[in-house]
């Protein structure tokens, strides 16, 4: 069993991406999984001492602009932009059976997938994933102010604010406010069009959508079918941590039911 923290190089066109990520070869089934917005690889961090993901591989990635990964020149942080280098790194990984698990922002992201990439995948898992504006906080507020106000005012006082807060996940002090203020914009404008939704509702595969139970009021719940909602208990937004003994049971199950 091998289990590192290393540099995965991937390309999207003529552009290298060199992604931080953490890895473990465990066997065929490998579970990417995909961080928020403001947050990193660190998000699962728990994954690895989990004894129901034994005989799993597992892969977790810091997206460009959070967490170790860097943005390289002129990367525009859009969502479509994280969509392309999350397939570049599933195609690195096509010979495996891939459970795509990601949360808040990162599921956002994933349904971004072109359709024969979501088709591929064994299972996709969103964690509370950002279909209506209504369920964004901190991309709703970051995206209602000018850039220079986010960077000298509205970040550094989140930031502030977070650091006491003793459950908190995110890895603010190694985000790029340039990807986290283009990449919150992003989210904003597809989800006044709906485009998410859309997404959810057409791909292809076996998906799921994990929420804390905390959250029965998110205004996704109406729209996704009861069979393909599984809720946690004792778990608000950021369930792996909330309530990482239900969340990671919940997910071995599902590799296991689909393998």
């Amino acid at each position: 069993m091998i289990n590192q923290t290393s540099v995965c190089p991937v390309r999207v066109r003529a552009t290298e991406y060199r992604l931080s990520v953490r890895f473990r070869e465990d066997g065929d089934d490998l579970i990417l999984f995909v961080h928020g917005l403001g947050c990193s690889k660190e998000s699962w961090r728990e994954a690895w001492q989990r004894s129901e993901l034994r005989g799993k591989s597992l892969l977790a990635t810091d997206l460009p602009g959070f967490g170790h990964t860097a943005c390289p020149p002129g990367f525009g942080a859009q969502l479509d932009d994280y969509a392309r280098v999350l397939g570049a790194l599933i195609d690195a990984y096509a010979l495996r059976r891939i459970h795509l698990v990601a949360h808040s922002m990162g599921g956002s992201i994933a349904l971004l997938l072109p359709p024969q990439v979501l088709s591929r995948l064994e299972s996709l898992v969103l964690v509370e994933p950002r279909l209506f504006r209504s369920s964004c906080g901190l991309a709703a507020m970051t995206a209602g102010v000018s850039k220079d106000e986010f960077c000298q005012s509205v970040f550094p006082e989140f930031r502030q604010r977070m650091s006491n807060d003793p459950k908190v996940v995110f890895d603010l002090g190694r985000v790029d406010t340039d990807a986290f203020y283009a990449s919150s914009r992003s989210l904003m404008e597809l989800l006044a069009q709906r485009t998410l939704l859309q997404h959810y509702q057409r791909a292809e595969c076996r998906k799921f959508f994990v929420y804390g139970a905390e959250n029965q009021h998110l205004q996704e719940l109406a729209c996704i079918l009861p069979a393909q909602t599984i809720a946690i208990e004792q778990a608000g937004h950021f369930v792996m941590n909330d309530n990482p003994d239900s969340f990671y049971v919940c997910l071995s199950a599902i590799v296991d039911n689909l393998r």
